[in-house]
């Protein structure tokens, strides 16, 4: 009856190791989906060296940069008309009557297609407007190139301030604008990547003694490292209103909390194997290239403090990469150990 007993509980371990790979793999397809993308521009950014900010908006209106200097979004008051122009002085959107327009004979609606379209060259600022109804409410997102046209100048070593940015509309057809300031911060130091280069050299330091019991204790601490990590980036990337935060992304973001939270559990409880460590691996590095940009842009675009939000990349970076080598030698050693215990398995029955 032992070796019957060791068979059932052996099949309890394989089909938990299963369902526990399986969870796993649900949390690396959450780590890898990529951002939604936004209309009218290019998908969400984690970090950028331009920031636009507003300074002046018209009496009643909401407006918010949306993505650094990237989009912006405007709600007008209830029963205003309001009239976005384009960089040729026409009509571009129009708010009215809780729903918005966007004019087709504007260059900016062509500019603004995924992907742009060149615009009919007949175009003019006083071309007659062709409405289209693109939204529905008091409000409405998009791409305009005018918050970030100085990018495209030198920037004065040292300086922060790049210059103004104005865009005119029309309010019940009287003329105003919005204005605000593009401003510049370089990347951070290099300094942020000596924990990684520490980090990988304390691993190979502990490869080198060849012991089993320190590979499975550094494979745990590194996976409950690198999961940390992806959590703060799913929190700062889920939770970074663009102005405003989606049901759909707050439930994506308590399903990978969920499931980073069940494996780093299993890990900690010495109850993960070679390829949940690798699922893990794999979930860790499409992390650090989504917040890769944190280390390489001046302001972080996320809805954590930046230094949190470059801690997590780095959490994710080195990790990931400290991960693979006890991950590698766990793989071989359960490998060799199998044929072990078919044998054991199978002296056990001969002595029952």
């Amino acid at each position: 009856m032992l070796p019957a007993a060791g068979l059932i509980g052996a099949r309890g371990r394989a089909r938990g190791g299963r369902l526990g790979l399986l969870l796993v793999g649900l949390l690396l397809l959450g780590a890898v989906a990529p951002g939604s993308a936004q209309a009218h521009g290019a998908t969400d950014p984690v970090a950028s060296n331009y920031v636009a900010r507003i300074q002046a908006v018209p009496a009643g209106m909401t407006a918010r940069v949306v993505d650094g200097d990237l989009r912006l979004w405007l709600r007008v008051p209830r029963g205003q008309a309001v009239v976005i122009l384009d960089y040729q002085g026409a009509p571009y959107l129009r708010f009215a009557n809780g729903r918005v327009w966007a004019n087709q004979n504007s260059e900016m609606y062509y500019f603004n297609q995924t992907p742009p379209a060149t615009p009919p060259p007949r175009l003019k600022r006083d071309t007659p407007p062709r409405w289209l109804q693109v939204g529905s409410g008091r409000s409405y997102e998009w791409h305009d190139g005018r918050l970030h046209a100085f990018a495209l100048e030198a920037v004065t070593p040292g300086a922060s301030k790049v210059g103004p940015w104005r865009i005119p509309l029309l309010v019940d057809g009287h003329r105003s604008a919005m204005s605000g300031t593009l401003w510049h911060r370089g990347a951070p130091s290099i300094a942020w990547l000596w924990p990684v280069a520490i980090l990988v050299l304390c691993v190979l330091a502990g490869w080198r003694l060849n012991d089993l019991r320190i590979d499975a204790l550094v494979a745990r601490a590194l996976a409950a490292v690198t999961l940390i990590g992806i959590s703060l980036g799913e929190i700062g990337r889920n939770l970074h209103g663009r102005p405003g935060i989606s049901v759909v992304g707050v439930v994506e973001l308590a399903f990978i909390l969920a499931l980073t939270g069940w494996t780093a559990w299993r890990v900690l409880r010495g109850r993960a194997g070679s390829l949940t460590y690798f699922l893990v691996v794999c979930a860790g590095a499409w992390q650090a290239i989504s917040l890769i940009s944190t280390l390489l842009h001046g302001y972080v675009l996320l809805a954590v403090p930046p230094f949190v939000g470059r801690v997590a990349t780095i959490m994710c970076i080195g990790g990931t990469i400290a991960l693979v080598l006890p991950t590698v030698r766990l793989f071989r050693r359960e490998n060799e150990d199998e044929p072990r215990e078919i044998a054991e398995d199978e002296l056990a029955s001969t002595m029952a």
